[in-house]
């Protein structure tokens, strides 16, 4: 049992090795490095402009709701 989690730990450690250290692969250490930071920005921006969208769209209702009640409050001219 432990012999297969020792092996386990090492495939993940080497991996990480391959991938992630600075000093060996500069290229593919960079690319990935590259790539996993472009996703989370990605991701972020994705969510400024939902919550951006979600504020205008709040701002607007709110607009037409206070048009309503002022047009309701108004008396009508015959």
């Amino acid at each position: 049992m432990a012999d297969t989690v020792r092996g386990i730990w090492q495939s993940i450690v080497q991996t990480k090795r391959l991938y992630l250290n600075p000093h060996e692969h500069f290229g593919r250490a960079n690319i990935c490095r590259a790539a996993l930071l472009s996703y989370v920005g990605m991701y972020y921006m994705f969510k400024w402009n939902q919550n951006r969208k979600a504020e205008i769209a709040r701002a607007e209702r709110k607009a037409a709701k206070a048009i309503a009640n002022v047009a309701a409050a108004a008396p009508a001219h015959h």
